[in-house]
């Protein structure tokens, strides 16, 4: 007598769905320009990536915030303290993927959003914001990156704030 157990069969062809709906989404979206993901894509960006030997130009290709992440802690001292405006608050919690981005690239410099005490709520950062150039000049911070309307803006405080050409 044939005798099968109806879960691993189950299972199977859950397993056999879902790896020709991956295939097939592939192929279908392959075309796309702005699919960046499908394997045709990259097998195009593989060459070109691999003539580009500069870190920086590098993602630029890949992610544009991690080449201006990497541009800027190349072009700035190791000792520079930098503030990043506009992440303080509950308003401001879908902006944070950029703190914690510049602040994996600046390290180690000190990378603030918040002056004094603050903490990490599920609401975002609580803290005192501060948005005056003279009030973090005071606080010894050497540059403000100035962020809104997802755009960021430099402004040197002092000249260990100025980003130095590459």
């Amino acid at each position: 007598m044939f005798a099968f157990d109806w879960r691993s069969l189950l299972v199977t062809v859950l397993v056999a769905v879902v790896a020709i709906g991956l295939v097939l989404a592939q192929f279908s979206y392959a075309d796309n320009p702005n699919n960046q993901q499908s394997l045709s894509n990259l097998s195009q960006r593989v060459p070109m990536l691999e003539q580009t030997t500069n870190w920086i130009q590098r993602d630029q290709l890949c992610m544009p915030l991690a080449a201006y992440g990497r541009a800027l802690a190349a072009a700035l001292p190791a000792n520079s303290r930098v503030y990043l405006t506009g992440m303080v608050g509950p308003t401001n919690q879908g902006s944070l993927g950029y703190y914690y981005f510049l602040r994996n690239y600046l390290f180690p410099r000190d990378l603030e959003i918040y002056l004094g005490q603050g903490s990490f709520t599920r609401n975002g950062f609580t803290g005192q914001p501060a948005d005056s150039p003279e009030m973090l000049k005071t606080n010894g911070f050497d540059l403000v990156v100035v962020f809104e309307n997802n755009q960021m803006q430099l402004l040197p405080l002092t000249t260990n704030g100025v980003p130095k050409p590459q």
